[in-house]
């Protein structure tokens, strides 16, 4: 008689099924570049006909990002300084999900186009995008009247708010376009957390009298508490290495500008350190909040 194999073990096989190719990719485009780039951060490179030549200096291009070069610093602040997107891409991304949750006539044309700017999107098209089709100028969609709060200023002035508080205001709504090309997987993983999460405990808590608000409060939010780990991981990762970043484009600069190789490859290997200190930062701070759903 055949061996049944048990569920669990199948659900271990199809998880590692679905990661295979991922792992193929990671280990040749991943592990084998990151090791080269370790090799070269200990080097000083140069280009020659036949190839690259390198001196072993030790870690003299690392004490030199750290403590000589000023420039890199600055740089690491200012894409900290870029993680406060990362709130807004989660509300955004909570809000929309919700809505594309709902059934109703057009559901999966919607599903679609919110997806859409995952699949045709990227840092360089977005750049473009930005420069050449919503601009109003060359300073990019900043300026642009669609991106901008500047026509609801003399209403906030009105109304009598602050300037820190118009200004906020502003940068969130100047920013509805990069929140908009930057959440399209982050609401594909929301939307699986919500039709995860079993219908009969919204039943039961409409029998108890709890409300819209109540509902999402003590059930929805608390149940996503897993994707949104994973999205604030998914989130931070795309915010450091987009293309469009500072510290990226000082990098591949340093190297393809500058042909400093090794000190492009320290810089990257710091770069690369400072991304994973972050997310340890976040996930210690989150564990504490994590609901496991029981099967």
């Amino acid at each position: 008689m055949k061996k049944m194999i048990p569920y669990y073990q199948k659900k271990k096989i199809y998880g590692f099924l679905f990661i295979t190719p991922w792992l193929v990719g990671f280990l040749l485009f991943f592990v084998v570049p990151f090791v080269q780039s370790c090799l070269y951060a200990f080097q000083d490179l140069s280009p020659a006909p036949e190839g690259m030549t390198g001196e072993w200096i030790g870690t003299y291009n690392f004490s030199y990002a750290l403590f000589r070069d000023t420039e890199f610093l600055i740089q690491c602040a200012a894409s900290l300084k870029e993680l406060v997107t990362v709130p807004l891409i989660l509300v955004y991304s909570i809000c929309f999900a919700m809505l594309l949750k709902k059934e109703y006539v057009g559901r999966t044309t919607m599903r679609a186009i919110a997806f859409l700017p995952v699949i045709i999107g990227s840092g360089v098209l977005m750049d473009i995008l930005k420069t050449d089709v919503f601009s109003t100028g060359v300073k990019g969609a900043e300026t642009a009247y669609l991106f901008s709060g500047g026509g609801l200023t003399s209403l906030f002035t009105a109304m009598g708010l602050s300037q820190d508080i118009i200004g906020f205001i502003n940068n969130v709504i100047s920013r509805i376009f990069d929140l908009t090309w930057r959440s399209g997987v982050q609401i594909l993983l929301f939307l699986a957390g919500l039709h995860n999460i079993p219908s009969y405990v919204y039943e039961a808590a409409d029998i108890e009298g709890a409300n819209a608000l109540e509902q999402f409060f003590k059930i929805t939010l608390p149940m996503l508490t897993p994707m949104i780990l994973l999205n604030i991981v998914y989130s931070v990762i795309d915010i450091f290495s987009d293309f469009g970043n500072s510290i990226i484009k000082m990098i591949y600069n340093m190297a393809f500008t500058n042909m400093r190789f090794g000190y492009s490859s320290a810089l990257s290997i710091l770069y690369f350190l400072m991304i994973g200190v972050v997310l340890v930062i976040v996930y210690l701070i989150m564990k504490r909040f994590i609901v496991q759903a029981e099967d």
